[in-house]
């Protein structure tokens, strides 16, 4: 009933709300059925493009996203998508994606000059911009990341969209020194993203689905018994951007002592965001709320002195959540980081698409 409802009702969000007077508007996609069979076109050659947003900002076109926008905003959209069995079919589609088209040669179709492309003049542009910290010492593309255009003018070297989803700096250490390395005390971001929020005297248990910006910490970290120790803290989150750099790294030294990634939903929202205007990013209290729900991994590190534990959370969202974690963090544990570390395998904190999409951090004051 849900499947079949959520494309009949209107979605209370931007543009869907926005009737004045006229007929209620209708899904694009006509059903459940038709759902299916535009699932079945993406999974065997679909890759994500680029786009630009209306606000100048350059976007990511998901293709199952663009599917599900509509019914996600309906109640029964909402409830169909917190299924459990549902998001369990949606993981198989994702990771199938994943496998046959986006780590493949398939998805280099994208990966060209072309305009729509990733390495068309508009892409290259919103990505340096993006990468590039000093103003007065530009980079370009080419000189930023390991590519090839002269051998390869077509596709640059990359192999697939994977690869250039997680592409590498050809000099890390220069472009990305990291801050006090020695200095235990100083926490450093574990990715290139935006604050989203930070929030101090976090609870156990709180109300995240409100229209707020409230963490339930117990929820977060799917109950771990561990959690307790978090009550009390602080949780900093961030977003990253399409255009930018997308490998994890460790934020302090100390020791991995537990890792796992939690599976979660895929494409469940917020219900009913009513929102005055089109965000070029789900707004923060959306990203609040898939904090708690999506699929996430978590990396709890026992930071050296003053640090003490601390959870990094690599949160998935929509096409791009299926989080991985370097195989170095998952058996044999604890096992020692430094700073800087990268703590995802092959910098994809999706097997789908390769984009950590939000991330978490959570540190108990005083610790």
């Amino acid at each position: 009933m849900w499947a079949s409802a959520m494309f009949e009702e209107v979605p209370n969000k931007v543009p869907y709300n926005n009737i004045n007077g006229t007929e209620p508007p209708k899904s694009d996609v006509r059903g459940y059925e038709h759902m299916i069979e535009l699932f079945n076109v993406i999974v065997a050659e679909v890759a994500p493009t680029y786009t630009i947003s209306v606000k100048g900002l350059g976007l990511m076109g998901l293709p199952f996203q663009a599917i599900l926008d509509w019914p996600m905003g309906t109640p029964s959209g909402h409830a169909f998508f917190l299924d459990a069995q549902v998001n369990a079919r949606i993981k198989k589609i994702l990771d199938t994606w994943r496998d046959d088209v986006l780590k493949t040669t398939k998805s280099r179709s994208v990966i060209t000059t072309a305009p729509g492309h990733w390495l068309c003049p508009a892409a290259l542009t919103a990505i340096e911009k993006d990468t590039n910290l000093d103003p007065n010492r530009w980079y370009s593309f080419q000189q930023l990341f390991e590519c090839d255009p002269h051998a390869d003018p077509i596709y640059w070297g990359f192999k697939s969209w994977d690869s250039f989803f997680a592409r590498r700096f050809r000099d890390i250490d220069r472009l990305r020194p990291i801050g006090f390395p020695d200095q235990s005390a100083w926490v450093i971001n574990s990715c290139e993203s935006m604050p989203v929020a930070i929030k101090s005297d976090v609870k156990e248990v709180d109300k995240f689905w409100l229209k707020e910006v409230d963490y339930s910490v117990s929820e977060m970290l799917n109950h771990h018994e561990w959690a307790k120790h978090f009550v009390g803290g602080t949780v900093h989150q961030s977003v990253l951007r399409t255009t930018s750099y997308h490998r994890w790294s460790a934020p302090v030294s100390g020791r991995v002592v537990h890792a796992a990634v939690i599976g979660g939903t895929y494409f469940s929202e917020r219900s009913t965001n009513g929102l005055d205007s089109d965000p070029p990013f789900p707004p923060t209290y959306n990203l609040v709320y898939m904090s708690h729900l999506a699929t996430r991994a978590l990396i709890f590190i026992q930071g050296d002195d003053p640090i003490g534990l601390m959870c990094f959370v690599a949160i998935g969202i929509a096409d791009v959540s299926t989080c991985e974690i370097s195989p170095k963090f998952t058996k044999n544990l604890p096992q020692r980081i430094t700073k800087g570390e990268e703590l995802d395998a092959q910098g994809r904190a999706n097997g789908a698409p390769a984009e950590k999409a939000i991330g978490a951090e959570l540190m108990h004051d005083g610790a």
